[in-house]
């Protein structure tokens, strides 16, 4: 089978075809390596490469399914880890100078989970310094491009599994999220990304504490997304808030028809550009299509959202940083130092303002996921920023008014406030610079059923990754490049 066809297969149809004997697990990791050495010097989306030790893994599983044996769900696929997820006996640096030498000694419940169904890591893969951002370029790795148009940031934190699993390095990979770093980078590299509920899936300590903070996985397609969730999720010995009992999602999903959803274009105070409104739009025509009733909802939210948000953010993910800024502010990134400075001046009390603000916007949205099935609104409200953005100083605007560069431009963040909801992101089509975006996709607590059924809607309306026209071509949009 040509590289190509191998570089854009599905993690489910390369399992069918290691069963019947049709196709080589070595044969797959032979093209995933291949794919990522040539994206490598175009995207810089890789930490580590294992590429020896992958390859022989193949070979094993290549022999298991040879002799007929029992076989794990994710038994022979390339899988790509974020650097963030600890493995035990490799670099644990988060993107960080000081810790460009620290070794982890544990593995993180959801990579032992993966590696124990059978799937075989070739590449660990970039994020922001300790995923404290929306972009993925730190002083350790360099920047990290997106593979639709290389001058634009792939999201973050999870920014380098996003642009290797785009980019057809691998069929899946591992993300976290505790601001929009698994939905951010899906709606800007044309993926699925979902963020679990709160405990769905086992966290490392101490942010398994923390309802903000989840595991959860990036593929190209809801099949794939499903199929590495089910392997993620579930009750771990090590994750004290861990769920009982496993929720497994089904493989198919029941029609649209009839289910109502709820539509927020702006979630009631964020400034979305009009080719991000348009392609919400589109998907929304899609759900019509398919006999979904969609309306739009006032869910009255305010700026004070965004106080909260980071109230609870600095306080906790912030003042986690403190030692860090004490010993090595020098070597830290700007974006890094200007979180762990607020936290400084955090208190008790915004932080159970963050808590108090979680019960005012669900008075709202709760009452409104009883009358509705899902919410609607975009992941992001403009594509994508420049690859080198910075999200302290730089600047952003949407459609000509210049808003905060931070998190201004996303749209994700609410929703970790809301950490008991599932939240899934979509593409919904693509801007003008060539970069994808999203709809992202809100459920009740711990009804993640709910919104795959709306993301297979939107998918099987306009699938993604199927046609070579849909693909990135990792070139720059500037003259010459």
């Amino acid at each position: 089978m040509a590289e190509t066809g191998l570089t854009w297969m599905s993690a489910t149809e390369a399992l069918k075809l290691f069963k019947a004997k049709k196709l080589s697990p070595v044969e797959m990791m032979d093209a995933a390596i291949k794919r990522a050495k040539k994206v490598m010097p175009k995207l810089n989306p890789f930490s580590n490469l294992h590429f020896k030790e992958a390859r022989a893994k193949a070979k094993a599983a290549e022999a298991r399914y040879a002799r007929g044996e029992e076989t794990g769900a994710l038994e022979g696929l390339p899988l790509v880890v974020k650097e963030e997820a600890t493995i035990a006996g490799l670099t644990a640096t988060s993107g960080s100078l000081p810790l460009k030498d620290n070794i982890a000694d544990e593995t993180l419940a959801i990579v032992e989970r993966c590696f124990d169904a059978g799937a075989i890591m070739h590449a660990r893969t970039t994020t922001p310094e300790f995923s404290a951002a929306v972009i993925t370029h730190t002083k350790l790795w360099g920047v990290t491009r997106n593979p639709w148009n290389t001058d634009y940031t792939p999201g973050g934190s999870s920014g380098g599994t996003a642009a290797s699993v785009a980019a057809g390095v691998a069929p899946i990979g591992t993300g976290s999220d505790i601001g929009g770093s698994i939905r951010v980078p899906a709606s800007t590299c044309g993926l699925v990304g979902f963020k679990p509920p709160y405990g769905r899936n086992p966290e490392g300590r101490i942010f398994n504490l923390d309802h903000f903070a989840v595991e959860g996985p990036l593929a190209r397609s809801i099949a794939d997304c499903v199929l590495l969730q089910n392997v993620m999720s579930g009750p771990h010995p090590r994750d004290i808030a861990s769920l009982r009992p496993k929720l497994t999602l089904p493989t198919t999903f029941k029609s649209v028809r009839g289910m109502k959803i709820a539509l927020s274009m702006d979630l009631g105070f964020i400034r979305v550009s009009k080719e991000v409104q348009k392609n919400t739009m589109d998907a929304v025509a899609k759900l019509h299509d398919a006999g979904a009733i969609v309306e739009e909802v006032d869910l009255g939210w305010t700026p004070a959202v965004k106080t909260a948000a980071f109230g609870h953010l600095s306080h906790i993910f912030g003042a986690a940083l403190g030692p860090m800024l004490r010993s090595h502010r020098h070597e830290l990134t700007d974006y890094v130092a200007f979180l762990a400075d607020q936290a400084r001046s955090s208190t008790a009390l915004d932080f159970i303002e963050a808590q108090r603000m979680v019960g005012v916007m669900y008075d709202t949205l709760g009452p409104m996921l009883q009358k509705y099935e899902a919410l609607i609104c975009p992941t992001t409200a403009i594509p994508a920023v420049a690859a080198d953005h910075c999200p302290v100083n730089g600047h952003v605007e949407i459609d000509g008014v210049t808003v905060d560069p931070g998190f201004d431009w996303v749209m994700t963040w609410p929703f970790n406030l809301m950490g008991h909801c599932p939240v899934l992101s979509v593409p919904s089509g693509t801007g003008k610079n060539g970069v994808p975006t999203g709809l992202q996709i809100v459920a009740s607590p711990y009804e993640d059923e709910k919104v795959f059924r709306v993301g297979a809607a939107v998918e099987a309306a306009d699938p993604w990754f199927t046609r070579p026209a849909r693909r990135p071509k990792l070139k720059s949009s500037k003259k010459g490049k």
